[in-house]
């Protein structure tokens, strides 16, 4: 099986060529927008529904580029987000939408290629007050190099700064957010781990899959381990198997009796299944 290699901040910083950093000095108010000649991001106004706010972190990358998932693979960095700096802010809440997965000199990936859009759920502290969004957010992007990024943004979010093509790319995306299927739409008959060939795998069986040989599933479980690309491996009845190869970074450990997380790519739409292994 092959080793896993897991690149942190200060891996990053050593292995890129060029560190990106726009971090707001004292006095310094920072910009709504930041760009580079890598990637560019900004913050997003769709206005507010339920008295909520709908924002979000617009990235844009060179063609060809891409970013990471929460889960990068065993070749990136998640996105790190700090809303410390925003006023009027109770809480945010950021979605990610359904992941793709990519093979590169890196190794196997999770994330997004060209652009993606993170919507954000903002709860005012005063409802009757406007908000003002600061982030300061920590990302890589990678192609032949992977190039780490710093950067701080501001907007502030009420009336005034809504934005028609806000509200569009915001639309997309949050329908692109994996969800909890309705009932019917998917059953997870059979989740647990097994051994091949000495090895540890999960073995994850599901019914309702509509496109069961293009489907993806994306494994979260606490403790240090990857989950690769699955493999179909047989299709019975209506309910379809894959076995799923799990690295380790270090000691190998048992899954089983421990909650994980799916996420599956079935076409474009993304379901969500919390569940405990067998």
């Amino acid at each position: 099986m092959k080793t896993v290699r897991k690149i942190t901040l200060t891996t990053l910083l050593g292995a890129a060529l060029v560190s990106v950093s726009a971090l707001a000095s004292a006095g310094d108010k920072p910009a709504r927008e930041f760009s580079s000649p890598y990637t560019s991001l900004r913050l997003m106004n769709a206005g507010k529904q339920s008295g909520v706010w709908h924002s979000g972190v617009y990235i844009t990358m060179q063609k060809g580029w891409k970013t990471y998932w929460r889960v990068p693979g065993d070749g990136g960095v998640p996105p790190s987000f700090d809303w410390s700096g925003s006023e009027n802010v109770e809480t945010t809440k950021v979605m990610m939408p359904l992941p793709h997965r990519f093979t590169d000199e890196n190794g196997e990936g999770i994330g997004y290629k060209t652009e993606v859009v993170f919507p954000v759920d903002v709860k005012p502290k005063d409802p009757s007050r406007p908000a003002r969004l600061d982030l300061k957010i920590f990302y890589a992007v990678c192609n032949d190099i992977c190039v780490p990024v710093q950067a701080q943004v501001q907007v502030d979010i009420d009336a005034n700064s809504v934005s028609a093509s806000d509200k569009f790319r915001l639309r997309v995306a949050r329908a692109a957010v994996p969800v909890e299927p309705d009932a019917g739409r998917l059953a997870v008959t059979s989740l647990k781990q097994i051994e091949v060939d000495g090895k540890m795998a999960l073995e994850v069986s599901l019914k309702g899959i509509q496109s069961p040989a293009d489907a993806d599933i994306f494994v979260e479980a606490a403790g240090n381990s990857y989950f690769r690309k699955p493999e179909l491996v047989s299709q019975s009845g209506g309910v379809d198997t894959w076995r799923i190869a799990v690295d380790s970074y270090g000691d190998a450990v048992s899954l089983a009796g421990k909650p994980v997380r799916l996420t599956i790519a079935d076409g474009d739409t993304g379901l969500v299944h919390e569940g405990v292994l067998q």
